[in-house]
């Protein structure tokens, strides 16, 4: 699931445009907010997320104020703020959204207990599009660099364990992107290792398709923000 609500058509959608999820997100965001403008100064949730949400069967009302209050962090952030909530809160908070409105004079109300805020991790697999590997290989290469970056996270647990955790907690998300060669893939895992994100390279055993020793998937984990640095700019496969 995006941080942004894209669904699995508008992936597809910037896949065959070439877009990057990136581009998606903010285009959709963009495009709602238009029709939807926040009056000035008031915290208001954002529409994208808000939709999806809906969308999967949550009260307007209640979805926009556990976006608010999470300061639109994520829908997971938003889901889990939900599922904080009393039975009681619960029902009070659903109570008045006949209307069909998201907006509520009582947002400011949000507990400000956790002031640092949620961090939200995912693995990202770029492939070596000049090998122009199957995508039976691709998927074989994929699921190698998972398994290899995932031993790396285990073998230092002392290091990697709280963000592992969350990660597992929040979906495991995994993105795959198009790298253009075995040396961009090389500069990313330096780009990677500079920020002390945890990095896993694939060469393969040279037994179908390519050559021994190809660089064939470069897996990298870490916080969004940081991994965004590396692989922001990159396309969808």
């Amino acid at each position: 699931m995006s941080k942004r609500g894209v669904t699995v058509e508008e992936r597809e959608a910037a896949m065959s445009e070439g877009k990057t999820e990136e581009n998606v997100s903010k285009e959709k965001t963009t495009e709602m907010e238009k029709s939807n403008p926040a009056e000035e100064g008031k915290p208001t949730a954002d529409p994208v997320m808000l939709e999806h949400l809906v969308t999967i069967g949550m009260d307007k009302r209640l979805a926009g104020k556990a976006l608010v209050c999470t300061k639109n962090k994520s829908v997971e952030a938003a889901l889990s703020w939900i599922a904080e909530l009393g039975a009681e809160e619960m029902e009070a908070l659903c109570g008045g959204s006949e209307h069909g409105s998201n907006d509520s004079e009582d947002w400011e109300d949000c507990e400000d207990e956790e002031e640092e805020e949620d961090i939200y991790y995912k693995m990202v697999f770029v492939v070596n599009m000049e090998l122009g590997m199957g995508v039976g290989k691709v998927a074989a290469q994929v699921g190698h660099a998972a398994l290899g970056l995932y031993r790396v996270l285990k073998e230092d647990k002392e290091k990697y364990e709280a963000s592992t955790e969350e990660w597992e907690e929040f979906g495991e998300r995994k993105i795959t992107v198009k790298g253009k060669n075995s040396q961009e893939l090389i500069e990313l895992q330096k780009k990677a290792e500079s920020l002390h994100l945890p990095t896993y390279l694939v060469q393969d055993a040279g037994m179908t398709q390519i050559p021994a020793g190809s660089t064939t998937v470069l897996a990298i984990f870490g916080d969004e923000e940081a991994v965004n640095e590396v692989t922001g700019k990159l396309k969808l496969l």
